[in-house]
């Protein structure tokens, strides 16, 4: 299966979820990949370009009412609160040194890493 036929079966995918009423994604795996947008996805066109991607955070958008003008989903807003402050949180802890590049950290924690790797197959740098 090629890539164009693997995202035309994401696609019909989540329509099969959404007409039944079944959550394709997760409400904490949701939070996590926008808090993740949040917080280190600026300018990352690999994101842009990802389809996989861009169909799920479409999905997420729909599902838990943020697009536009709508009042997010309470439950949702507050996860994503959450993960915008752990990774955050997690960032000041590991700012990177002037150290050899053996000695840097990550400022991303392991766990966004894998999500995004494991699920898109994009690499975050930070």
């Amino acid at each position: 299966m090629n890539n164009e036929q693997a995202t035309t079966l994401q696609e019909q995918t989540i329509a099969a979820f959404e007409s039944v009423g079944l959550p394709y994604i997760s409400r904490d795996t949701a939070a996590r990949i926008f808090a993740i947008v949040y917080v280190h996805g600026g300018g990352e066109e690999e994101m842009v370009l990802n389809r996989k991607f861009t169909n799920d955070v479409k999905y997420i958008q729909r599902r838990f009412g943020i697009q536009g003008g709508e009042v997010p989903e309470t439950e949702f807003a507050s996860l994503l609160q959450h993960y915008v402050r752990e990774l955050e949180q997690y960032e000041r802890d590991h700012q990177r040194h002037v150290l050899g590049p053996k000695e840097q950290q990550s400022s991303i924690p392991e766990w966004a890493h894998k999500l995004m790797l494991d699920r898109y197959g994009m690499k975050l740098h930070g």
